[in-house]
C-alpha cells in the first residue's frame, strides 16, 4: 500500500524542551496579493513553573463525548486511525461549532483552522506582546503549524473552560510568513485541512502549556518585550475546565484485526470525579517524569527486540505505530506488513518509579486490503518509516480495546490507598 504521509504523526515540543531562536525578519504572506514587509521577533517562553498539587472536586457535569474514527468526507485521502470529536469555540454568547477535530493525547491545547466557517465572525481578541500580535510556531515531528493566538472560550460536550484562554488559529490568510527558525528542519506545513486531517486538534495530553516557539510578527520592524508571559501561551483546555479538570481518559473498542469501517469511542474528562472515570485498582499507572531528559516518557522492552526504548509514549495523534523493529516484514515505503497476524509483547516500565510497569501486548499485519476496501480503524497497523531510535510511539492503534488515562502535570489522584500525583499514564 501506499504509505499515510508523516504529517499524521502529531506530537508537538514537549515542555522544556524547545529551540533557542533568534529575531529574523522576511517578506511573503498568505494572500493573492504582494505581502508587505514583516518583522518576526522570536519571542523567549518561560520555563513553566511547576503547578500547585490539585485534586478535582467530585463533579455532575455530562463529562464524556463521543469519539469517532471514520474517514471524513472533506478529506481527499484515506483518512485512517483518526479520532474526531466536536468542539465549540466562543467569544462571549457567540460560539461556532467545530466538527471533526481530532483528540491528541501527544500534545497541549486547541488549533483550529482559521478558514473554518464561522470562525472569523467570531472576532477572537489576538494575544499579544506589547501591542504585536504573538504567532506560533507549533512543531509536529510530521510537520508545523502556524498561525495566531487568540483568547477563547472552549466547549467540548458538557465541559466548559471557566476562563478564555489562549488557542491558536492554523492557516487561513494570516498576514505573516512563518520565518526561517520556524521552518527550517520543521517538515511542512500541516496547518490546512490536509496536513490536520480535519478541522483542528484538541491537544489533551498530560502537560498544561505548549511551548512550541512563538514570535511577535509586525508589518514593521519593532522593539517590543522578547519575553512573553506563561498566560499567553497555548493551553490545556481540560486543565482550565470548571471541573473534572485534572485528566482524560479516551476509550476505544476492540476492532477486527483486518480493519473496519469505523469505530465508536468516548473521551470522558476528570479522573476520579465521577463513577465514569475511577481510577480503578485494574488500571496499571505509569508516572512518567515532569522534567528532565526522559520527560513525559517511559521506557519500553520488546520481546525479540535488542535493547530499550527509553524514548516511549502513547499518543491518539499518531495514526499508527512508529517503533523501529528488526525481523518484521515491511514492504518498500518501511510499513510493516506480515501476512499474517503477528504479535510483540513487552513491558513498559516508569522512570519515575520501576516498580509501575504495565505489560505490552501489539499485533502487526498487513492492512492494505482493507484499506482498499474503505476500512479506516487499524489496530495492527505500523510502520518504520518515520520512526526513531529508541523510541516507540504507541499510535492510536494501540487504544483500541483499552482505556488510557492521562493524569495532567500536578494532578493528585488515589488508586484505592495508592496516591498518585501527575503526570502519569495509567491503562486498563
Amino acid at each position: 500500500m501506499k504509505t499515510l504521509p508523516l504529517k499524521f504523526f502529531l506530537r508537538s515540543l514537549i515542555p522544556g524542551v524547545f529551540l533557542a531562536l533568534t529575531a529574523c525578519g522576511g517578506g511573503g504572506g498568505g494572500g493573492p496579493t504582494a505581502a508587505p514587509p514583516q518583522t518576526c521577533n522570536a519571542l523567549t517562553v518561560p520555563a513553566t513553573t511547576i503547578p500547585t498539587p490539585f485534586t478535582a472536586a467530585s463533579s455532575s457535569t455530562s463529562n464524556q463525548v463521543p469519539v469517532t474514527v471514520e474517514q471524513y468526507a472533506a478529506v481527499n485521502y484515506p483518512s485512517m486511525n483518526m479520532p474526531y470529536v466536536t468542539v465549540q469555540v466562543c467569544h462571549g454568547s457567540q460560539c461556532v461549532t467545530v466538527d471533526h477535530v481530532i483528540v491528541d493525547t501527544g500534545s497541549y491545547g486547541l488549533r483550529v483552522r482559521a478558514d473554518f466557517p464561522g470562525i472569523s465572525a467570531l472576532n477572537l481578541p489576538a494575544v499579544t506582546n506589547g501591542t504585536v500580535p504573538v504567532t506560533e510556531c507549533a512543531q509536529f515531528l510530521g510537520g508545523y503549524m502556524w498561525g495566531g493566538i487568540y483568547q477563547a472560550t472552549v466547549k467540548v460536550g458538557g465541559e466548559t473552560t471557566a476562563n478564555p484562554i489562549p488557542i491558536q488559529l492554523v492557516g487561513g490568510q494570516y498576514p505573516f510568513t512563518p520565518p526561517g527558525s520556524c521552518t527550517s528542519n520543521a517538515g511542512t506545513d500541516i496547518g490546512n485541512l490536509d496536513g490536520i486531517g480535519g478541522n483542528g486538534l484538541l491537544g489533551v495530553g498530560v502537560f498544561l502549556h505548549d511551548l512550541s516557539p512563538y514570535y511577535a510578527c509586525a508589518s514593521s520592524p519593532n522593539t517590543g518585550s522578547g519575553n512573553l508571559a506563561l498566560t499567553s501561551v497555548v493551553f490545556n483546555p481540560v486543565a482550565a475546565f470548571s471541573s473534572d479538570n485534572n485528566g482524560v481518559v479516551l476509550t476505544l473498542p476492540t476492532v477486527n484485526s483486518q480493519g473496519q469501517f469505523t469505530a465508536n469511542g468516548t473521551l470522558t474528562f476528570g479522573i476520579n470525579t465521577q463513577t465514569n472515570n475511577s481510577l480503578a485498582t485494574s488500571y496499571s499507572v505509569l508516572p512518567v517524569p515532569a522534567s528532565g531528559p526522559n520527560i513525559g516518557n517511559f521506557t519500553a522492552s520488546l520481546n525479540g527486540q535488542t535493547g530499550t526504548y527509553p524514548g516511549s509514549f502513547f499518543d491518539s495523534g499518531s495514526n499508527l505505530y512508529f517503533i523501529p523493529l528488526t525481523g518484521v516484514p515491511t514492504n518498500s515505503n518501511g510499513d510493516y506488513n506480515p501476512q499474517t497476524l503477528m504479535t510483540i509483547t513487552g513491558t513498559a516500565t516508569s522512570f519515575v518509579n520501576s516498580s509501575n510497569t504495565t505489560p505490552l501486548s501489539f499485533g502487526l499485519l498487513d492492512i492494505s486490503s482493507g484499506l482498499s476496501n474503505g476500512d479506516r480503524a487499524f489496530n495492527d497497523s505500523g510502520t518504520s518509516n518515520g520512526a526513531t531510535a529508541g523510541s516507540a510511539d504507541f499510535g492510536l492503534p494501540y487504544f483500541y480495546g483499552h482505556s488510557i488515562i492521562n493524569g495532567l502535570n500536578g494532578a493528585q489522584v488515589t488508586q484505592g490507598s495508592t496516591p498518585f500525583t501527575g503526570p502519569f499514564y495509567a491503562v486498563q
